[in-house]
């Protein structure tokens, strides 16, 4: 056993230090020399604790698991030259956990393919939604008698059951510092919010909570320590807490819980939905965080809320409110459709209507599954490009795309459609496999403690979280460029096929030379009309039978951790850039310029005819092929929501949209004017908020690019 001179990096230490080569062991050792050596203080705020750590260059994460920074440990035994021999021998035995290790594996074309913006695959490790109420809901001897339980089961998985013993004593011990520390602290300051503190910790966590107070105070205490995340369903899961407790104590607990969420910008929080009888499963807690939301109008953390056939008219009109005050939330979406796309995958009732949303909008079954973690991105405007351009890249000087036939063979528009596919069906090859190589290496070299206690099937199989244990083990894979591929095939089925005004060989000319010399072809292309988003048939054949053809196209492509893949599309802030990598389309679009979708929806500002129009077009896709967030952004003036007609009015859009099949809907109700005079004077306008991909954020934290996105929407 080595013997460390150095008193930081406790955590390495701790996964160094102990006499076990399983990574298991060692990651429950490093949080607990971790937890020993934290430093405990307080929000001055809210009353929860904050763990100062120390500055360590070897960390656990919730989503990339353990994680040296080699360089900050090499630059370490330059100006710590004593103990070189300690931070070398760190070096040495923890450098191949380092998070880009996989990435070696990536093929010269995968990396070409992330490199273009044509797509990305596995470069980071995604979300998820364990259930951490359950240190709250049974307590750490619960879950230790568990894990016994199941260490008699399955003796051949004995390490992974001590790490995870391990990481409780670490738990445990935290909570006692937590304690200790709240005591010091309260006989300093008298802050009254420590005395829920000293109370929960005196109880808790070996033993369940007793109220929703307590409940709030281990939850924070574990998703603190687990890296703080996505919630979940909130509502669902404290309700009971919520019913048996003291109201004024458990309203400034659900403040308190809500304002932590804001300052460490939690993911995604869900309330509202339906059982697997469609029975609502609204409660007086749901009705409670709309209030509190609206109260605080924070951009975090991102509200969703569920919609099914027996939702109450009395949280749409809640919704709507709370959306109508200008925080762009909560998101809405349908279980009608949801729950079946992730039936249509293998997942039964009784779990697909527990989904919840995490991160921005990825789909994921709450303490069931590894899956809603955003594997990657395809670039399907990029695609299009390609099959012009025979697979070649202007801007990178290189083939990145398929050899599907130059501009000039493919006399025939179904020959530029199926060359088309095969572009997409290329580059979702390339991010499946990239995919594919990180869910690998993050099996083999990881350990993930709390979230393996806390996700079903990783106690009872033996098996960490990354490495197959979830019982639900699907994959998401986005489409960016949605509408820009759509206008575009519009154009050249049209101009090109149908009425010859030009070859295809003209618009590859056209778009190497960014239009100059071709300005009658761009301002043809630009206002042909022919944009999807305006119900119009010919393009919406189109758009459903090529976002149908890349969703049904994923469902063939298998996970490694052992599902199989998914589409959705949600931009996050990526818009901007995909359009930069997109160039010149023959939407019109120029090279250098930043306008691209962020939705399903139009181009921003293409959708000319309202927005019954634009739900109609979006309305062709089948919904039920994508398990990720479908996502469709709206934005609405905010003159609308002043009225109870104009709020009866959105609240009918919604329920049509979803009953006719669409999955999602985020809305921004803001006005032109303000966000335009943002752009100018962005210190009159701090508190402004818009939805961006699938996020809200305020508008003047926005890139320039961006805030032209929101501005170019249409406001309807």
């Amino acid at each position: 056993m080595y013997n460390f001179k150095i008193t930081d990096e406790p955590f390495a230490r701790g996964y160094l230090s102990v006499d076990s080569d399983s990574k298991y062991v060692r990651t429950g050792a490093g949080y607990i020399e971790a937890i020993k050596a934290a430093k405990i203080s307080f929000d001055s705020e809210t009353g929860f604790p904050e763990y100062d750590f120390g500055p360590m260059a070897c960390t656990s994460s919730w989503s990339i698991g353990q994680s040296p920074n080699i360089g900050w440990l090499i630059s370490k035994t330059d100006y710590q030259s004593e103990y070189a021999d300690d931070y070398n021998y760190i070096i040495e035995n923890m450098k191949h956990l380092a998070t880009d290790n996989f990435w070696t594996e990536f093929t010269e074309n995968e990396w070409d393919v992330t490199k273009s913006g044509s797509g990305w695959g596995g470069t980071w490790g995604g979300h998820a939604v364990p259930d951490l109420i359950d240190f709250a809901r049974h307590g750490t001897d619960k879950i230790r008698e568990k894990i016994l339980i199941y260490r008699a089961k399955n003796p051949q998985a004995d390490d992974f059951y001590e790490g995870l013993l391990l990481t409780l004593d670490a738990i445990e011990l935290l909570c006692k510092k937590i304690l200790d520390a709240a005591k010091a602290e309260y006989e300093r300051s008298s802050n009254h919010k420590l005395e829920k503190i000293i109370k929960t910790f005196e109880y808790c966590p070996q033993k369940p909570a007793r109220t929703f107070a307590e409940a709030v105070c281990v939850y924070n205490m574990i998703v603190t320590l687990e890296g703080v995340d996505s919630p979940g369903h909130f509502d669902w899961y404290m309700i009971d807490f919520w019913e048996k407790s003291d109201y004024a104590q458990s309203r400034e607990a659900l403040e308190d819980i809500w304002i932590y969420f804001h300052k460490t910008r939690t993911w995604n929080l869900c309330i509202g939905g339906s059982d697997e009888n469609w029975n609502d499963k609204t409660n007086d807690l749901t009705y409670e965080i709309l209030k509190v939301a609206r109260k605080y109008k924070f951009q975090t953390p991102n509200l969703t809320m569920r919609y099914h056939r027996n939702t109450p008219e009395k949280l749409m009109l809640e919704a709507a409110e709370t959306i109508g005050c200008g925080m762009g939330m909560p998101v809405l979406y349908n279980d009608e459709v949801v729950c079946p796309a992730l039936e249509s995958l293998g997942i039964p009732p009784c779990d697909s209507h527990l989904y919840v949303m995490n991160g921005c909008n990825q789909i994921d079954i709450q303490g069931k599954s590894h899956m809603g973690l955003e594997d990657g991105e395809v670039n399907v405007g990029m695609a299009l490009k390609y099959a012009i351009f025979n697979g070649y890249n202007l801007k990178h000087n290189k083939q990145i795309g398929a050899k599907t036939g130059e501009a000039e063979e493919l006399d025939t528009f179904e020959k530029f459609y199926d060359a088309v596919k095969n572009q997409i069906m290329y580059l979702t090859d390339a991010v499946c496999s990239m995919a594919n190589k990180a869910q690998k290496s993050y099996a083999e070299y990881t350990s993930n403690p709390i979230r393996s206690m806390t996700i079903e099937g990783c106690i009872e199989k033996g098996l960490d979280y990354k490495n197959s244990g979830p019982l639900y083990l699907h994959g998401q894979v986005l489409a960016e460029g949605v509408p820009e591929l759509i206008d575009s095939l519009a154009n050249i089925k049209k101009f090109v096929y149908e009425e010859k005004r030009f070859t295809l060989s003209e618009v590859r000319d056209a778009l190497a030379a960014n239009y100059e010399g071709y300005e009658k072809m761009q301002l043809i292309f630009k206002n042909s009309g022919l944009n999807f988003g305006n119900d119009i048939e010919y393009v919406d054949s189109i758009a459903k039978d090529i976002i149908d053809f890349y969703n049904t196209y994923l469902r063939t492509k298998k996970t490694y951790r052992g599902g199989i893949y998914t589409g959705g599309c949600s931009p996050f802030n990526r818009a901007a850039n995909n359009g930069y990598a997109a160039g010149a389309l023959p939407n019109g679009k120029l090279d250098g310029e930043s306008l691209y979708g962020d939705s399903i929806g139009a181009t921003p500002g293409c959708d000319v005819k309202g927005p019954t129009a634009l739900l109609n077009s979006c309305l062709v896709f089948d919904h039920k092929l994508a398990g990720s967030g479908f996502i469709l952004n709206l934005k609405f003036d905010k003159s609308l929501f002043n009225s109870p007609a104009g709020i009866s009015g959105f609240i009918s859009l919604a329920k049509t949209y979803f009953s006719r099949g669409g999955q999602q809907l985020s809305v921004t109700v803001v006005s032109r004017e303000d966000l335009l005079d943002a752009v100018e004077n962005p210190d009159k306008h701090r508190n402004l908020i818009v939805r961006v991909g699938g996020f809200s954020e305020y508008f003047v934290n926005l890139t320039p690019e961006l805030q032209q996105n929101v501005i170019a929407r249409t406001n309807y």
